[in-house]
């Protein structure tokens, strides 16, 4: 009786935030689908994708396989630096590695195009170091989009590992150094088994951050191939194709999605079922 009370006070308190969900996400989500089986016509249609097929299967292909790499990337730093600072305490590290968590992607794009220009500061360094007179950039390059997607991604990835790292009981950890165990060892034997959910979490939404991001591949990826988020900015702004748009971004969702019923489903494997 109680609970057929609480029930609609419960709905109650959730249902603005319900409604702002509905509004601001699923509303233009399922128009967006709907609108890439349509033409401009109103007519049913799959020429939308046919095009994308056509004209972007590459930088399809290119967008999974640049957010690969930054997630295998951030994923080794994240887990170094985590480690680290597990068993040892470094004030600088630990605030320096925050540090572009608070850097606008406008600004880091900019700075980054600065920085790994033919004659940017990376480059001046260098050829001091090197002794030689001249080294070719990597901003408009995929090398250079690379770099600039673990240096903004690898921050977030390792707040949550290392906030699982340092979750953990650490009677595992102190019983596993009586024993005589190295720390490489403890990391891959314990803490990285015991703290995979959460590496998952942060690898998720590393992949989920970079295949969405549009600034940053606009300002330091190369001309060709394209991020997809690079390619629906120009079929609206340049081809005012909004069926074409909504085609790459119903793709790039469906990836994403594959990534998210993989996770789910090991989460009820693992764990029985996700409890709130």
């Amino acid at each position: 009786m109680e609970e057929k009370i609480k029930s609609p006070v419960g709905f109650l308190l959730i249902l603005p935030a319900l409604s702002v969900l509905g509004l601001l996400y699923v509303y233009p989500l399922t128009r967006a689908i709907w609108s890439s089986f349509y033409d401009k016509a109103g007519s049913f249609t799959l020429a939308n994708y046919a095009k994308i097929f056509e004209l972007y299967t590459r930088d399809i292909i290119y967008s999974v396989l640049m957010t690969v790499a930054t997630v295998g990337v951030v994923l080794v730093i994240s887990i170094v630096i985590s480690s680290y600072l597990r068993f040892k305490e470094w004030k600088f590290l630990d605030y320096m590695y925050r540090l572009p968590l608070f850097i606008p992607f406008l600004i880091v794009g900019h700075a980054m195009r600065i920085f790994l220009a033919p004659h940017g500061t990376l480059n001046s360094l260098l050829t001091r170091i090197l002794g030689v007179e001249e080294l070719p950039g990597i901003s408009g390059s995929w090398a250079g989009l690379l770099f600039a997607f673990v240096w903004v991604m690898t921050p977030f990835a390792t707040l949550i590992i290392l906030g699982a790292f340092k979750a953990l009981d650490p009677a595992y950890v102190e019983a596993a150094q009586n024993l005589g165990a190295s720390k490489i060892r403890i990391v891959f034997d314990i803490l990285i088994p015991l703290s995979k959910p959460s590496i998952m979490v942060a690898m998720i939404l590393t992949f989920v951050r970079t295949i969405s991001s549009l600034t940053i591949p606009l300002m330091v990826g190369p001309n060709k191939p394209n991020m997809i988020t690079v390619d629906m900015m120009f079929r609206v702004n340049y081809f005012n194709d909004w069926g074409a748009a909504n085609s790459l971004g119903v793709v790039s969702y469906l990836i994403v999605m594959a990534l998210a019923i993989y996770y789910l489903r090991y989460m009820v494997t693992e764990r029985g079922g996700i409890k709130g």
